[in-house]
């Protein structure tokens, strides 16, 4: 019972430890530096408990929440990358009942995922460019992660 219980209790813990969409905090979150008056970095950085997608989407929807914030309706990803920091942790735990113990551990992979793009953002839909409506992507990736709206900042 308790090799089963243990690991889905740490599943569940863990789970809910995943990077939030927020500013680049102890453990991770958004940043961007401004390169011209309508082109930006946007990096975001994960904690091990956050997947490769998640930091994607959240790299994508800081594009988009930082676009609004520059009156823009649309953005373009000029170049992106998905990195990576691998590392590892041990851990060891120990339950005692009245008549047994048992005593688990490990060591365990951590892959802290990042995400990186260059944005572009457009007054209106540019022609002959491959262009995301702000609008759209807020509300797709806010919905999939049932997020509440976020106050645009600048």
């Amino acid at each position: 019972m308790i090799k089963v219980a243990l690991p889905l209790l740490a599943t569940a813990l863990l789970s809910a430890c995943a990077t939030s969409y927020q500013p680049k905090a102890w453990s991770g979150g958004f940043s961007e530096t401004q390169l011209s008056p309508d082109t930006f970095m946007v990096n975001f950085a994960a904690n091990a408990y956050t997947s490769p997608e998640q930091a994607s989407d959240f790299a994508i929807l800081r594009a988009a929440d930082k676009s609004e914030a520059l009156g823009c309706d649309h953005f373009a990803i000029l170049n992106g990358a998905e990195t990576a920091t691998t590392g590892a942790v041990t851990v060891n735990t120990a339950a005692y009942g009245e008549n047994t113990s048992v005593s688990t551990g490990g060591v365990f992979p951590m892959v802290k995922p990042n995400s990186k793009l260059m944005v572009r953002c457009f007054k209106g839909q540019p022609e002959g460019v491959q262009a995301f409506d702000v609008a759209f992507i807020q509300s797709s990736i806010r919905n999939k992660y049932r997020m509440k709206a976020y106050a645009v900042t600048r």
